[in-house]
């Protein structure tokens, strides 16, 4: 029951992250940008989950809603612009093979992360290699500060035969 209210309030955190990013993109001034928020929030989630390894009492649940809704709020938010920049630089042609090496390159890191977290010993270490993870992937989004200029339809199209 625990896990199902648990998962509940992930997919509202979630689908709150995702209703906000719009707004984010506005805020931040790019897509790129608004990725790179979404991601560094993402991140602060959990490094205040590995912060609940040192804090005990009440203080330690108010930690721990605080990072868990920051992540998935984070990761909502962070999706759409992430797929609106893909839509954009990628054709039609090659938009499928781009999703699908996009979600087998995730499926590796969440596997990799996961082996990897299981031998690491319980308390922050978890918490703080995920959230440095997750930051690390976030600062790769710096690199690109110029937002994607829009495609301008008298460059692309065919010139006239003149008489």
């Amino acid at each position: 029951m625990l896990f199902a209210a648990l998962a509940c309030a992930g997919f509202l955190c979630s689908a709150t992250g995702s209703q906000l990013a719009p707004r984010v993109a506005r805020l931040a001034g790019s897509g790129e940008r608004a990725v790179l928020v979404s991601l560094g929030a993402a991140a602060g989630g959990l490094l205040l989950l590995g912060a609940t390894a040192a804090v005990t009492g009440p203080a330690a649940l108010v930690l721990l809603a605080l990072g868990y809704g920051f992540i998935y709020v984070g990761l909502g938010a962070a999706g759409p612009n992430e797929n609106d920049l893909l839509h954009r630089r990628v054709d039609s042609a090659g938009r499928a093979t781009a999703l699908s090496v996009q979600s087998l390159a995730l499926q590796l890191i969440g596997a990799l992360t996961g082996l990897i977290a299981g031998h690491l010993p319980a308390g922050a270490a978890r918490w703080l290699l995920g959230g440095a993870v997750l930051l690390a992937g976030a600062l790769l989004w710096t690199r690109r500060t110029a937002p994607l200029a829009e495609p301008n339809p008298e460059a692309t199209s065919v010139p006239s035969p003149s008489r």
